[in-house]
């Protein structure tokens, strides 16, 4: 969707409903009166034909003649345009002509709601006061020829000429694509991922975050506003919501820690508070849940209870500002009819911190606290393994968190930079336009200034305060601002891919009942799956050992016991009294069968995994 584009709805310019059957009629009258026949001709199936249909919001409403469907959609358009016409200026018109329509020619025209248009020049009405613009809808576009307002054809021929032209080059792009400053001076795949990881940030993405209750938030905790920008950047007021940082980046290869798109920090600068962030999550507690525990549980803690006093204050909440880690309490309830407890404990290891607390009373008349939210703050410092990546598509992983005593430094002003990354990054992403940014920026922070980067524009405002487009103007221009050589400045975006969300050890743990093999999942502590393809890496490298081991010692041995008459798998399951099945074994009467241990039998789920139901081993091999 480009950033010019807008949706139709019910509601007039004035905010008042649509008469959708008075602006219908309104068109039917204007096609009758243009020469359209509300009854169909008669067909001739020798040739093209002479008639195209013509369609409203879905329905045929009559036929037009080819040879005048022209001059009928050059008058709607017109029509379009005029304040003064009773026709909207949201009408889509199709018209599908019959060099391109193949088997469905004619004029397809839609009012519904709903419907997603944009704004382009109709260059045959000539207006200097903007009575020129249109608005149009997919299906329409597809069938017309518009120009880019470059002063080139873009490669059209005679034969089709141009009946619209684009507001402005930036038009046909998104509002986050508008965002990449220079991005015509990229290669098309990195202007893409762009558009992808610009969604990724850790930005500022709200202002009222004292009262918000998100799921998970991911929050910059110091942005910075970017010295490069386009305009549109300035026209959405993006300044409230920054999304990056503002770094001196050092092109260099420097300690061998920086390749394959690697990158290192400066240790300082991070200490500093350069791209910190934190992530919010929010814990709802309901009493409301389940028609039994209406107006039963209260939020309260006992005050003989002094296990969880150091967490969890007399009222049941958590302290705002509490440190909580791994399986410790943040909230108690107490059942008023039963006098029993219940104790929430925050899941995971990791270290959580009690941001904020909101209660919730569903009757306010007697100010019963009912639901609460409890909000945890995450930290997330820049650590090793986080994601970085720049405004043009070239992410990296931050591979060390250098001193800043270490870091190489500027000969003239002795700078030293805040992030290195190699040079070996550019030759083949082609992306001209972050070098481009990062000499604009420099020049924009040693004169206190911002630089307009708007996509398909050389135009950069000299000394004098004049516009240059030359070709030559913005080297020109950028090199006499930096008469010392030095560092490069340019934007940095730190994504929400952090190593603290996603990294997963494992020693011992729970294990799959039935299959015996550990259980899947980071957070209820599973392993890694050791899949077909480790499996036949392991079986190239020749490491049989190594493979037993995993596939069979560590991961899914079991020693059972069998019974020796019947050959069933035994269990130490105790089964209720009511539900205990007695069978003979070996001839014994029931009576005098086994009741302190439980005979099963595991068939049933054998069976789920391949193996027969009477085994003779006392142990067996598993496998993927």
């Amino acid at each position: 969707m480009t950033c010019t584009c807008r949706i139709t709805s019910y509601y007039n310019s004035q905010g008042n409903i649509r008469d959708f059957f008075k602006i219908r009629m309104s068109i039917l009258d204007v096609l009758v009166g243009v020469g359209m026949t509300t009854s169909w001709p008669k067909v001739d199936y020798a040739g093209p034909p002479r008639a195209l249909p013509v369609l409203l919001d879905g329905c045929v409403i009559g036929s037009l003649s080819s040879g005048e469907a022209d001059k009928v959609v050059a008058h709607l358009r017109r029509l379009k345009v005029s304040a003064a016409s009773v026709i909207p200026d949201d009408l889509e018109v199709g018209y599908v002509p019959l060099s391109l329509g193949g088997t469905y020619p004619g004029l397809y025209l839609f009012t519904s709601p709903s419907r997603f248009i944009r704004p382009v020049r109709n260059i045959s009405i000539p207006s200097s006061d903007g009575k020129d613009i249109e608005h149009i809808g997919p299906f329409e576009q597809v069938f017309m020829e518009i120009k880019c307002p470059d002063g080139g054809n873009g490669g059209r021929s005679t034969t089709f000429p141009a009946t619209h032209e684009e507001l402005m080059p930036t038009a046909m792009l998104s509002v986050v694509a508008n965002l990449t400053p220079w991005s015509d001076h990229n290669q098309s795949p990195r202007n893409m991922y762009q558009c992808q990881m610009a969604k990724q940030t850790m930005a500022f993405s709200l202002q009222a975050l004292h009262s918000r209750a998100d799921q998970k938030l991911y929050h910059l905790q110091t942005p910075q506003t970017p010295i490069v920008r386009t305009k549109t950047y300035t026209k959405y007021g993006l300044d409230d919501y920054p999304s990056g940082t503002n770094a001196i980046v050092a092109v260099l290869a420097y300690t061998g820690y920086d390749m394959e798109d690697a990158m290192i920090l400066n240790k300082s600068a991070v200490e500093r508070g350069m791209c910190r962030g934190q992530i919010y999550q929010t814990e709802t507690i309901d009493l409301c849940e389940g028609k039994s525990n209406q107006g039963q549980r209260i939020f309260k803690r006992e005050h003989s209870d002094k296990a969880i006093s150091s967490f969890v204050d007399s009222d049941g909440l958590p302290y705002v500002g509490q440190v909580i880690h791994g399986n410790e309490p943040y909230c108690s309830t107490i059942n008023q009819v039963t006098n029993s407890k219940r104790v929430y404990n925050h899941k995971g290891s990791e270290m959580a911190i009690v941001d904020y607390v909101a209660v919730d009373t569903k009757n306010k008349q007697h100010l019963q606290k009912k639901r609460v939210n409890i909000r945890f703050r995450h930290p997330r410092n820049p650590i090793i393994g986080d994601k970085f990546s720049s405004r043009h598509g070239q992410k990296g992983v931050c591979s060390q968190l250098w001193p800043d005593i270490d870091m190489p430094f500027s000969g003239v002003t002795g700078m030293r930079p805040d992030l290195i990354i190699n040079p070996h990054a550019f030759p083949s992403r082609m992306t001209i336009a972050m070098l481009l940014e990062s000499v604009a920026a420099k020049g924009g922070s040693l004169h206190g200034k911002f630089v307009d980067a708007t996509p398909f524009s050389d135009a950069v405002k000299g000394a004098n305060g004049k516009t240059e487009t030359e070709s030559e103007s913005l080297v020109d221009e950028l090199g006499s601002m930096l008469r010392a050589r030095g560092f490069n400045y340019h934007g940095v975006e730190r994504l929400r891919h952090m190593v603290s969300d996603k990294y997963q050890v494992r020693a011992t743990g729970q294990v799959d009942q039935i299959t015996r093999q550990p259980i899947k999942g980071r957070k209820r502590g599973g392993g890694i799956r050791f899949g077909e393809m480790e499996r036949d890496s392991m079986l190239a490298h020749g490491a049989a050992y190594l493979l037993h081991d995993r596939l069979h010692t560590c991961s899914d041995y079991h020693i059972a016991d069998v019974c020796s008459l019947c050959g069933s798998i035994l269990t130490t399951a105790i089964i209720q009294p009511q539900k205990r099945v007695v069978r003979e074994i070996g001839g014994l009467p029931p009576a005098r069968a086994p009741k302190k241990w439980e005979w099963r039998s595991l068939w049933k789920k054998l069976f789920w995994i391949r193996f027969f139901h009477r085994v003779e081993a006392v142990g067996f091999l598993g496998g993927i």
